[in-house]
């Protein structure tokens, strides 16, 4: 037998206590001859008194020829519980006994309402608060059958007698093995020189551990600090070293409070958009060159796109101006060219038609549109000399950082110099005996 799709539904009541609402799941089971019987169980408490349960619960058998018997056992808050039209019932009386922890009635038959009294085999008891707390001042107490009184437990656990008897001090005294009692010669001073030195070296000990954390703190600092500059600077290569030592640094302090949103997995893949960038760039500038103005839009739209990308994972200003501007006026020379070959198809069919001075016009304005499109290619060629120019996307490369921790120069502010021995002499103040 096989319990699925089992869920529970809990609701609060008025009181502030949670309880179960409603239970329900499927049980399967295949028999020996293939007869497949499912059983759905659904278990609802009454919401006014959540301890009053009801049950219903239908089971559909299906034989190997297709037939289906249905039975129906609906299970009341007060414990009875009506079968309705069941043929076997040996499988439903394993569901109930498994839902309900009983077992169902022999006697059962068709439409008879099964009540407590015929479940003989069902006791249920009442736990009250004063039936869990035990009785520790009896003076008797039973194991079974038998009962026990306090005067036969054993000599070994009873109390020991307590007597007013006076206490004697001559009582089985020792014999001391000396007569004399020894000389003290309070002329030695006892020095507390190792506790002192103790008490120097956890000073010492934990001056060093703070001033170690505090150098990490601030070396931590230093390094955020120009991970920002480098940041503003558009150099993000740079921006992920220092950004690097400064969490190895907070690390080391336990202490991150000195860091900012973007940390160096961040800067390093803004970097690595930027040598995208670069490498488009300069696609960008052979494609010009050789005058193929459409290639050259596409580096251009390429360079913008890893620009943008590098300046939002690293938190930086927008460096994108450059690339845009070079998309601009390749965009023209494409659209110039596009002008050029419309001239030239123009040129071509006036030629044909035997009208030359047309056909001259057109190829005069075909080479108007090329030398348009030249210009507009060399606005656009990045790194050329006519080349447009935006300050915005100028950006700094090659800085490096090294963290300014030093252990060596690490100031403890603790002096092991200094005597701190004074008045830990112990003096009797007496003679000797």
């Amino acid at each position: 037998m096989a319990i699925n799709d089992a869920t529970m539904t809990t609701e609060t009541a008025a009181d502030g206590t949670e309880y179960v609402a409603e239970m329900h799941s499927v049980v399967t089971e295949t028999e020996t001859d293939g007869t497949e019987i499912v059983a759905d169980i659904t278990t609802t408490a009454d919401p006014d008194d959540p301890t009053q349960v009801e049950g219903h619960m239908t089971i559909t058998e299906t034989a190997p020829d297709g037939t289906e018997t249905v039975t129906e056992i609906t299970t009341s808050a007060d414990g009875t519980m009506t079968v309705e039209e069941v043929e076997d019932k040996s499988f439903a009386e394993e569901v109930y006994e498994a839902l309900f922890d009983t077992e169902a009635g022999d006697d059962a038959v068709d439409g008879e309402v099964l009540s407590e009294e015929n479940s003989d085999e069902v006791e249920f008891v009442e736990i009250t608060e004063s039936d869990s707390t035990l009785e520790t001042d009896a003076v008797d107490f039973t194991v079974g059958d038998e009962m026990f009184e306090s005067s036969e437990l054993p000599s070994d656990v009873a109390e020991t007698p307590v007597t007013d008897a006076p206490f004697d001090s001559t009582y089985e005294t020792a014999a001391p093995t000396f007569s004399e009692t020894p000389v003290v010669d309070t002329s030695i001073e006892p020095t507390f020189e190792t506790a002192e030195t103790d008490i120097n070296e956890m000073n010492e000990t934990e001056a060093a551990e703070l001033a170690e954390q505090e150098a990490h703190v601030q070396a931590a600092a230093d390094a955020q600090e120009s991970a920002d500059e480098f940041i503003a600077k558009g150099d993000y290569a740079a921006a992920a070293e220092a950004r690097e030592v400064a969490e190895n640094e907070s690390w080391e302090a336990d202490d991150d409070t000195m860091l900012s949103a973007y940390d160096a997995g961040d800067l390093t893949y803004a970097a690595d958009k930027q040598e995208n960038a670069e490498y488009y760039e300069q696609q960008e500038t052979m494609h010009a060159q050789q005058g193929n103005y459409e290639a050259a839009r596409e580096d251009a739209s390429n360079a913008a796109y890893e620009t943008s990308n590098a300046d939002f994972y690293a938190g930086g200003d927008d460096h994108t101006g450059q690339a845009d501007a070079e998309y601009t006026n390749m965009d023209n020379a494409v659209w110039q060219e596009g002008l050029r070959d419309d001239d030239l198809e123009n040129a071509a069919w006036h030629a044909e038609m035997g009208n030359s001075d047309a056909a001259e016009a057109s190829l005069d304005s075909a080479a108007g549109h090329q030398s348009n499109a030249d210009y507009y290619g060399d606005l656009g060629e990045h790194g050329g000399v006519a080349a447009v120019y935006d300050p915005s996307s100028e950006v700094a490369a090659g800085g490096t950082y090294d963290s300014t921790f030093d252990a060596t120069a690490v100031d403890t502010g603790f002096d092991s110099t200094v005597d701190t021995t004074a008045a830990s002499t112990y003096d009797s103040g007496t003679d000797d005996v």
